[in-house]
């Protein structure tokens, strides 16, 4: 039998759920339990995320060392080393972001951990063996670019499957936030091995190989497929197809709005952290000291638990959300004025702004789309956010020789452009429903342990 809950929810299929009015409420909490290992699930998922994230950008906070290393390796007029080996990473996760929602969904949770953990040892050795061929560690970072697009993918399907809908929110953030400690461990950790002396190019790639296959392994071997039990009331759908699923996205004008928004902040995040030493130059900052990213990422990874932990409290999202948008917009000018300590002062509001609006901007996302496979949701937020990022970093790239007149202007009016969208968004209607609706079944979730 299925109970309904308004509109789109439903409730899982058990046993021990009867019509009896006088019982009903104390079957439904029999249907529900929180397993004490979603933690571990969670350390799992985190575990890929800072071993592909470590790999990712640990080059760009010491670009023009790096350009300098490779210097006789590649020609070309627009893109440097820095800039062709973050846009390879990023055209990756273009091909790939959707179709690996049909492969998750296909080979299950366990095995697609299994494949990015792979992947990432594999492409974290290949860089660290061969780090003296540029060619040799572009195609590492293709397979490293590849197994973050699994693992991301998978983020909001791993918490639905094992936290009740309450705890959401805080668990994506606390994986988005994780990705932002290791861009700051990347920020702080890579200029000290190498502004010396570029011999510390060698033993820092040693350091992150080690570093990125030892997690990756850990979370091969912790992983399951999905608890003995639902962690939530609400049932996702499973039953629609992939191509269905995309249709039925594309047809919520609030879903599909988000999608974009989400993409051009996510795209500007981006392009400030893969340009941030050309940045730095530009400001005067005479060393590779990553010290803008690092101002970013502190602020930003405290804002990226605190704001979804107010929004799961308060149960709203669009507020939230705006709040995220409105902050990035006068951080964006500041980072860019051509003042040291006033871009010190931008790099922390646009972090603050920008890297807490991901984890929210995830779960809305999925919230607005409830009812739709989450990996589906997922992939194409991941899809359109790496596409935005390659069509800014290539643009961004071409003039870079101006970015006084023309970067600020670009990333502010961008970021003035999600910021008008978020008043077409409407309120997530699941997180409504459990406040207004159903939170007396809502207080049941977290019963049994």
């Amino acid at each position: 039998m299925v109970t309904s809950i308004g509109k789109e929810s439903r409730l899982y299929h058990h046993p021990d759920i009867h019509i009896c009015p006088g019982y009903c409420m104390m079957k439904i909490m029999r249907s529900v339990r929180v397993y004490r290992y979603r933690w571990v699930m969670l350390i799992s998922l985190i575990n890929l995320v800072l071993a592909g994230s470590l790999q990712w950008l640990n080059f760009a906070p010491v670009g023009r060392i790096v350009n300098a290393y490779y210097r006789d390796q590649i020609h070309l007029r627009f893109f440097n080393p820095i800039d062709l080996l973050s846009l390879t990473y990023l055209i990756v996760y273009v091909l790939f972001s959707i179709p690996s929602g049909w492969i998750i969904r296909k080979l299950g949770m366990r095995v697609t951990y299994w494949i990015a953990s792979g992947l990432i040892i594999f492409g974290s050795m290949t860089k660290t063996l061969y780090l003296s061929s540029f060619k040799t560690v572009l195609f590492g970072q293709i397979l490293l670019g590849l197994a973050q697009t699994f693992t991301l993918t998978s983020i909001t399907e791993t918490t639905s499957r094992w936290f009740p809908i309450r705890e959401r929110g805080v668990a994506v953030g606390i994986i988005q936030a994780s990705q932002y400690l290791s861009l700051a461990l990347v920020m702080i950790l890579s200029p000290l091995f190498v502004v010396r002396s570029q011999k510390g190019i060698e033993q820092l790639m040693r350091l992150w190989a080690i570093i990125s296959i030892l997690l990756a392994a850990v979370s091969a071997a912790l992983v399951r497929e999905r608890p003995p039990s639902p962690s939530s009331t609400f049932e996702r759908e499973e039953e629609m197809k992939f191509s269905q699923a995309l249709t039925s996205a594309f047809s919520r004008r609030s879903l599909r709005i988000l999608i974009m928004e989400f993409a051009t902040s996510w795209a500007v995040l981006m392009t400030v952290f893969i340009k941030i030493d050309e940045i730095s130059e530009f400001l005067g900052f005479a060393n590779s000291n990553g010290i803008l990213a690092i101002t970013m990422l502190i602020f930003g990874m405290v804002s990226a638990v605190v704001i979804p932990a107010l929004s799961d409290r308060f149960r709203k999202r669009k507020v939230f959300y705006t709040f995220c948008a409105l902050t990035a917009v006068p951080g964006s000018f500041l980072l860019l004025s051509g003042n040291i300590t006033v871009a010190l002062i931008g790099a922390a509001i646009l972090g603050s702004g920008l890297l807490a609006s991901i984890p929210i901007g995830s779960q809305y996302a999925t919230e607005l789309g409830h009812g739709i496979n989450e990996k589906v949701i997922q992939a194409l937020l991941q899809f359109f956010s790496q596409l935005a990022t390659v069509v800014i970093l290539f643009v961004t790239t071409i003039i870079k020789e101006r970015y006084q007149l023309v970067l600020p202007a670009i990333l502010a009016t961008i970021l003035l452009g999600t910021l008008i969208a978020t008043f077409f968004i409407k309120e997530s209607e699941v997180i409504v429903t459990e406040d207004e609706r159903l939170k007396a079944l809502i207080e049941l979730e977290n019963v049994q342990h």
